[in-house]
C-alpha cells in the first residue's frame, strides 16, 4: 500500500486517447477556451501513469513533447521505462514517487497536468498535496484533465463496494483472489434475489460488466482504501482553489445540450445561469457515474470568431474505413443516427485520409454546405470515438502499399506493444506518427498485421495459424478448415484494415 493505494496488483495496460494533448486541445477550442500550441515543444506530466501505455504513445507520436509519468508502483515504472527504453523514446521519463514527495521534486512547469483514475482513488492529504502541485506547476494557459467516480451514479455502487470489503476483509490472499472471491459473492445475491439487487436493476448490470473486465481493474477500482465518489461541485470547487477553471468534458457529448440529455431535459438545462450549474443539473438527468473533465489554468476564452478559427484549422480523420462507421450512436437515452448526406459525404472522404475543415471547403461536394455546418457536422460525428481529431493531414494508401509482398513496422513503440501485450487483452494500441494519434485495434487485426511484417503475402495465413498455436489460441470460425478460413479473414484485413494501417503508417511496405 502507498498513501491507501494497492501495489500488489499492477493496474491494465489500456490506452486512453482523451489524454492525447490535440485532444485535450479540441475540448478546449469546443468551449471557447484557447488550445495549447504543440509544434514548438510543450511540457506533459502524466500523474498515475499506471504501465506507461499513454505516457510512451504519445512520446512516439509527440516528438517535440517532453514527458513526465509518475506512478507510485515500482512494477508500473519498471513496464513503462522498459518500453520507452527498448522503443527508443528519449523525451519521456518515469519517475517512482508518492503523489505527496512531488513538492520535493526537480521538475519543471507542465502545460499539460494529467490525473487519470487518481483523484477519487487518493486520501484528502494527497487530493491537497496534488492540487498544490498543480498550482504551482501548471502554466499559465495550462489545461489539467481530472477523471473521477462521480454522484448521482455511484450511488448504487458504494453498497457494493462495501460488500466486497466486508466479506473479504479476514481474508490474507492477495488482491487479485480477493476481487474474484467478491464477486463470487454478489453473484450468490444477486442469484438467490436478495432485495438489494431486486430493487436495484443497474447493480445487476454492473456486477456483469464486471466479470467481462480484466481482475486487475476490479482491484483497483473497488479495493483501494480511500476509494470515494464526488459530486461535480465539489471537484470544481477544489480545483478553483488550485486556480484552475472547467473547460468542457472529455465525454465529448456532455458538451452539447442537444446530446448529453433527452429532449425534455434541453429548455431546463439551456436556462442554467453557469456552466458549473449545468454540469452538476446534466449528472442528475444522465445519473452519472464517471467524469472526465479539463480544466484551464486561465479565465481568458476565445471570442466566437477566434473559437470558430481554432475549430476550422484542425485536422479530423478516421480509424476505421467508412463501411465499418457506425451510423447510428446510442448516448444513453439520446440516439443520433448519421443518415444525412453531409454526414455521410464526411465519412467517406475522412476515412480516405485526415483533413481540415478549411481544406474540405475548398472541395466540390462540401462548398454547397459551408464552414459553419461542416463544424457543426464534425462535432457530432466526433461523439462517437471513430472520428478523432490527429495532429497531421494524411494520404489515402496508393496501390503499390496495397499490393506490396511484404511490410514493415514503422514505429518502435508498437513493436513492442506487439511483443509484450498481443493475445494478453482483446486489443493492443498502435501509434500514428503520420496522424498523430493512437488507438486501441482488435487482436485479430494486430496479430494479421504482426504477421504481414513476417511473412511475405502468400505465407501470411500459414505465420497467423502457427502464432495461434503456439500462444494456444484459436478463432472460431463458422465453416472451413482453420487455416482456409485464416486465409479469408487475413483477406478481408487487406481490404477494410491495411488501407487504414498505410494511410497511419503502422504499416509501410518493406
Amino acid at each position: 500500500m502507498s498513501v491507501g493505494y494497492l501495489t500488489d496488483t499492477p493496474y491494465t495496460w489500456g490506452f486512453y486517447g482523451e489524454l492525447s494533448p490535440v485532444f485535450l486541445n479540441y475540448v478546449c477550442a469546443l468551449n471557447g477556451h484557447h488550445p495549447i500550441s504543440l509544434d514548438d515543444g510543450f511540457t506533459y506530466c502524466d500523474l498515475g501513469c499506471g504501465n506507461g501505455v499513454t505516457s510512451n504513445a504519445l512520446a512516439q507520436i509527440f516528438p517535440q513533447g517532453q514527458f513526465t509519468a509518475v506512478d507510485f508502483s515500482a512494477q508500473h515504472i519498471e513496464n513503462g521505462a522498459g518500453i520507452a527504453q527498448e522503443a527508443g523514446l528519449d523525451n519521456v521519463k518515469f519517475i517512482d514517487r508518492d503523489f505527496n514527495d512531488l513538492g520535493k521534486s526537480d521538475l519543471p512547469d507542465f502545460d499539460f497536468i494529467i490525473l487519470h483514475g487518481v483523484y477519487s482513488w487518493i486520501d484528502p492529504e494527497t487530493r491537497n498535496n496534488v492540487r498544490e502541485f498543480i498550482a504551482e506547476k501548471l502554466k499559465p494557459g495550462g489545461i489539467a484533465y481530472v477523471s473521477y467516480d462521480c454522484m448521482p451514479g455511484w450511488g448504487f455502487v458504494s453498497p457494493m463496494r462495501d460488500l466486497m470489503l466486508s466479506y473479504t476483509a479476514g481474508m490474507t490472499e492477495d488482491s487479485a483472489t480477493k476481487a474474484r472471491a467478491a464477486l463470487d459473492f454478489l453473484h450468490f445475491m444477486k442469484d438467490n434475489k436478495a432485495a438489494f439487487f431486486q430493487d436495484n436493476p443497474l447493480a445487476s448490470t454492473l456486477l456483469d460488466e464486471l466479470e467481462s473486465q480484466n481482475i486487475n481493474y476490479v482491484v483497483h477500482e473497488f479495493f483501494t482504501e480511500f476509494s470515494k465518489p464526488y459530486y461535480f461541485h465539489q471537484v470544481a470547487a477544489e480545483m478553483r482553489s488550485a486556480g484552475l477553471s472547467f473547460s468542457g468534458s472529455a465525454i465529448l457529448n456532455l458538451n452539447f445540450v442537444d446530446l448529453a440529455a433527452p429532449a425534455e431535459f434541453h429548455a431546463m438545462l439551456r436556462k442554467s445561469p453557469t456552466r458549473n450549474y449545468l454540469e452538476s443539473q446534466g449528472d442528475f438527468v444522465r445519473n452519472q457515474r464517471f467524469r472526465k473533465d479539463v480544466f484551464i489554468n486561465s479565465r481568458k476564452e476565445l471570442d466566437e470568431e477566434g473559437q470558430f478559427d481554432a475549430l476550422l484549422k484542425m485536422n479530423f480523420g478516421l480509424i476505421c474505413d467508412a463501411d465499418g462507421f457506425n451510423k447510428t450512436l446510442g448516448l444513453g437515452d439520446v440516439e443520433l443516427k448519421f443518415t444525412a448526406d453531409i454526414f455521410l459525404n464526411l465519412i467517406e472522404h475522412l476515412a480516405a485520409g485526415a483533413k481540415s475543415v478549411e481544406d474540405l471547403q475548398d472541395l466540390d461536394q462540401f462548398k454547397i454546405y459551408g464552414p459553419e455546418l461542416l463544424v457543426d457536422a464534425i462535432k457530432f460525428l466526433s461523439t462517437g470515438g471513430q472520428l478523432l481529431p490527429f495532429a497531421h493531414k494524411t494520404s489515402p494508401a496508393d496501390q503499390d502499399g496495397l499490393s506490396a509482398n511484404r511490410y514493415a513496422l514503422s514505429v518502435p513503440f508498437n513493436l513492442q506493444m506487439l511483443k509484450r501485450r498481443l493475445f494478453e487483452q482483446p486489443a493492443v494500441t498502435l501509434a500514428s506518427t503520420k496522424g498523430g494519434i493512437a488507438y486501441e485495434v482488435a487482436m485479430a487485426d494486430a496479430l494479421y498485421a504482426l504477421c504481414s511484417v513476417e511473412a511475405p503475402r502468400d505465407e501470411v495465413a500459414g505465420w497467423v495459424f502457427q502464432r495461434l498455436i503456439e500462444a494456444r489460441k484459436q478463432i472460431v470460425f463458422e465453416e472451413g478448415s482453420e487455416i482456409d478460413a485464416i486465409a479469408v479473414a487475413v483477406e478481408k484485413f487487406r481490404v477494410s484494415r491495411l488501407p487504414k494501417f498505410l494511410e497511419l503508417g503502422i504499416l509501410e511496405p518493406a
